[in-house]
């Protein structure tokens, strides 16, 4: 009781200063909850599943490159088989997307899955049963895939019919976890169906499109397994060259697809902004020692050890630090659909009352009293008695110089932060705006989702060219943003018979080049007059110069070149081009994937509308439509929420930073008022004074900007590697930053100086 009661004789002693306090910690803290609440989302991928400790990925690459998502299908039959610590092997991939029920047609996901699926992944089954093998006819429904077909009627022993047959329900299970890598179709309306019902193809040790996973009974022997698997593709297959990855599915949302980069850029931000919310404590602490000397003073004459001063200190700080951490986690809980907005992602304030959240927010409570009340509870309690109840105590040098140092800490920080935000601005803007080597931002496309619409589309693709709105209608298996057919064993005159390349394949009509408005660097695009391929620069580049007229052979198929694409950076932006070539589609072809549209006039939205009713109307169901700018956007998504977040917390480090320097320009000022007062009296001019005031603040900014510099200059130049184009950091970059900083510093300085020098001395001096 008597620590509370001291606690708050001593806030409302130190009113102003305890407030400005108090609003740099809120909010220092809000952010950390806030960042917390993110890196528990982001760490939880996958992590919903029952025996995920033991699950085991398998993913196929090739010598120096990437690995897929997925292998062959022969592969996790193989492993468990041969491999006496294999518990369970599942396989799964996508095999319908059109479900019927009567006259009702549902978009729903369908995935062809083994029967070990449910066992590996730990799902249960809260009505029926589970599939098992012989049963060939059989599905297991997710619960949001029983409700939206079937509502609030039991699923089980309906019968649901799909392009590839017809199947009994036999099961319905809870949903997957939302955060997954699993079965990550685009919806969680999910239908399994047994991979065995069709066992050709099975046994192939080609086709890398089968998501693979395999139960461990222990991780004991995991680094052993991880080698002996490595070649056993290359063993049944040689001419394919190709390896085996194995990986944690525990791990591979952070470390396989790079997000740990994002979680660890997050823990660091946190950590800043709290860093510069504590150093404005410590110097409004320390700042006002004379508030607290006489008392600290008075406590030593009585006979209180510095330990108890510290002690008392301490406490003092640990409960303004739990009132800031009570109306922090209060702002976060509002702020949480406002962060979800900023860095685009989906979260609910009950994300934010989580156990974990808590026993970190502890953890966070403990480090904050540590750093923001340790050095100020020594500094004041390090008092002489006798001077300071003489009033000869004063401010030393060095605790001026300690204040400014960590003034200067607050501001390299905050600069570096605003300098950072803007290279990643840039770089992201240069992305957006590149050519790419076609057209993306007037096409609308067509997916394909099943055979019957594979069926139809050169159909469409006739109607929609009647169209007046409809510029160009192109047919093909892949739209540029999404490339996935590859091969290797080709040849050509003159290759090195140790080369074996993986080439890139894109299957589509005539029309493509007009509808993506495709450049040549050389020879022609296919017609019906003219067959042949294209190449790009990089599949050039190895078969030799002038192509044009040469053979790609592959097989029994021998393949005319005709002609070279200039650029065309096809799938992600920030991968290395790899070699590629364009060939004549045919029609009925069952690996038609999608119909691509122009449209005329930059008329996109009418475009849209007109595509979705016309292939409506030929299909006899709704068609996926999609923007392509939708995916080439897709393709900065990550970089883009990295650039929001890092701009996100550089204002509020900036912010934290100024809420400081006008607590101790609010103090400094207080201080110096007579001294003001005799000045004005002796014909100083305001210019003058405030020239006086602000010149010991900005100095430290100014030093912060020399220091911050070359700090962001590597940390950018280090992040910048990973793109294979990159923007320059430009002079004019680090200009704009120093400038900002330094106008926001003036702005919040001169706020409390004006008023200062422009103070009647008549107020200050009357009690003279």
């Amino acid at each position: 009781m008597g620590i509370l009661k001291s606690f708050l004789r001593s806030f409302r002693t130190n009113r102003q200063a305890n407030w400005i306090n108090m609003l740099g910690l809120v909010t220092g803290l809000a952010c950390c909850l806030l960042i917390v609440m993110w890196v528990l989302k982001e760490v939880e991928t996958d992590r919903g599943f029952k025996n995920i400790d033991r699950i085991v990925t398998l993913q196929g690459y090739h010598e120096g490159r990437s690995p897929f998502f997925g292998v062959s299908p022969a592969v996790a039959t193989a492993l468990k088989q041969e491999r006496p610590e294999v518990e369970k092997a599942a396989r799964i991939q996508s095999a319908a997307r059109t479900v019927k029920r009567e006259t009702e047609s549902y978009n729903v996901s369908v995935y062809d899955a083994d029967y070990d699926l449910f066992d590996l992944f730990g799902l249960e089954v809260s009505e029926g049963r589970p599939f098992v093998p012989g049963e060939k006819d059989r599905c297991v429904l997710t619960l949001s895939a029983a409700k939206v077909i079937f509502g609030d009627r039991s699923p089980l022993n309906e019968v649901l019919e799909t392009e590839v047959g017809n199947f009994i329900v036999c099961g319905v299970m809870a949903d997957l976890p939302r955060r997954r890598t699993v079965a990550t179709q685009g919806r969680e309306e999910i239908i399994f169906i047994p991979m065995e019902r069709n066992m050709e193809g099975l046994g192939s040790w080609y086709n890398n499109s089968y998501e693979s996973y395999v139960l461990l009974k222990s991780m004991e022997g995991y680094v052993k397994f991880s080698e002996e698997v490595k070649n056993r593709a290359m063993e049944a297959a040689p001419e394919n060259e190709l390896y085996i990855k194995t990986g944690l599915l525990k791990e591979r949302y952070l470390y396989g697809f790079g997000h740990i980069g994002k979680v660890y850029l997050m823990g660091w931000i946190a950590l800043v902004i709290l860093l510069i919310a504590c150093i404005n404590f410590v110097n409004l602490s320390t700042a006002g020692f004379s508030r607290s000397a006489v008392q600290t003073g008075l406590r030593k004459v009585v006979g209180a050890s510095r330990i108890i001063l510290i002690v008392g200190y301490l406490c003092n700080t640990f409960l303004l630090v739990l009132l800031s951490y009570l109306l922090a986690f209060a702002l976060a809980y509002f702020l949480v659909p406002l962060f979800g907005t900023i860095i685009g992602g989906s979260f609910k304030a009950y994300d934010l009352v989580r156990p974990e959240v808590f026993w970190i927010g502890g953890i966070m409570l403990v480090v904050t009293t540590a750093l923001a009340g340790i050095y100020p509870s020594l500094y004041l309690s390090s008092f002489q008695p006798a001077k300071v109840l003489k009033g000869k105590y004063a401010a030393g040098v060095s605790s001026a110089r300690i204040r400014q140092g960590l003034v200067v800490l607050q501001f390299v920080v905050s600069v570096t932060l605003v300098i950072c935000t803007l290279i990643i601005s840039k770089q992201i803007r240069m992305y957006r705006t590149m050519d790419l080597g076609y057209n993306w931002e007037e096409v609308v496309y067509v997916s394909l989702r099943n055979q019957a619409q594979r069926d139809k589309a050169f159909v469409l693709r006739d109607e929609l060219m009647k169209e007046a709105g409809v510029q160009a209608v192109s047919v093909s298996n892949s739209i540029p943003t999404s490339v996935f057919w590859n091969g290797v064993g080709f040849t050509w005159e003159g290759k090195d018979p140790t080369q074996n390349p993986l080439i890139s394949m894109l299957y589509t009509d005539e029309n493509f080049q007009r509808t993506y408005d495709i450049h040549l660097k050389e020879g022609t695009f296919f017609t019906e007059a003219e067959e042949g391929i294209l190449v790009n620069g990089k599949l050039e580049e190895m078969i030799g110069g002038n192509v044009v007229g040469k053979y790609l052979i592959w097989g029994e198929r021998k393949l005319k070149i005709i002609g070279v694409v200039g650029e065309f950076q096809f799938n992600d932006y920030k991968d290395a081009q790899e070699p590629l070539f364009i060939s004549p589609i045919l029609e009925q072809k069952p690996w038609v994937g999608c119909l691509s549209v122009k449209a005329a006039g930059g008329k996109l939205g009418e475009t849209y509308e007109l595509v979705r009713k016309r292939a409506k109307e030929i299909f006899g169901e709704e068609p996926v439509v999609r923007f392509l700018d939708r995916d080439v956007e897709y393709w900065v998504t990550s970089e883009h929420q990295s650039a929001q977040m890092v701009s996100f917390f550089s204002v509020l480090a900036i912010v934290i930073s100024c809420l400081g320097l006008f607590g101790l320009a609010t103090f400094m000022t207080d201080q110096k008022r007579k001294e003001i007062g005799i000045r004005r009296v002796n014909g100083a001019k305001v210019s003058e004074i405030l020239w006086l005031l602000n010149m010991n603040f900005l100095k430290p900014v100014l030093i912060s900007f020399l220091i911050a510099c070359p700090l962001a200059y590597y940390f950018m130049s280090r992040w910048l590697e990973s793109y294979l184009q990159r923007t320059e950091m430009s002079w004019w970059i680090f200009c704009i930053a120093g400038a900002l900083t330094v106008v926001v510093t003036l702005t919040t300085l001169l706020w409390r100086s004006v008023k200062a020098a422009t103070e009647n001395p008549v107020h200050s001096l009357k009690n003279e």
